[in-house]
C-alpha cells in the first residue's frame, strides 16, 4: 500500500525520503509524493553514486 510506505518513510531521515520520492515518481508520475517533498529542506543535497540512467527523477528530490 503506497499510502503506508510514505506515511512510514516520514518517520526516516530526509536523505531516504528524497529517495523514496524520487522511485515512486520514476514508477509512477500520478503517485502524489507531494507529503515527502514538502518534508525536505529545499536546500539540502542527498549524495548517491546513482548514475542518470538508473533514476531520471534524482533532480526533483536534491540527489547529486
Amino acid at each position: 500500500d503506497l499510502f503506508k510506505i510514505k506515511e512510514l518513510a516520514l518517520l526516516y531521515p530526509p536523505r531516504v525520503r528524497s529517495l523514496l520520492g524520487a522511485l515512486l515518481e520514476r514508477q509512477n508520475d500520478k503517485i502524489n509524493t507531494k507529503r515527502l517533498k514538502d518534508s525536505l529542506n529545499p536546500f539540502t543535497t542527498y549524495k548517491y553514486d546513482l548514475r542518470d540512467t538508473e533514476l531520471t527523477t534524482y533532480q526533483n528530490w536534491n540527489i547529486i
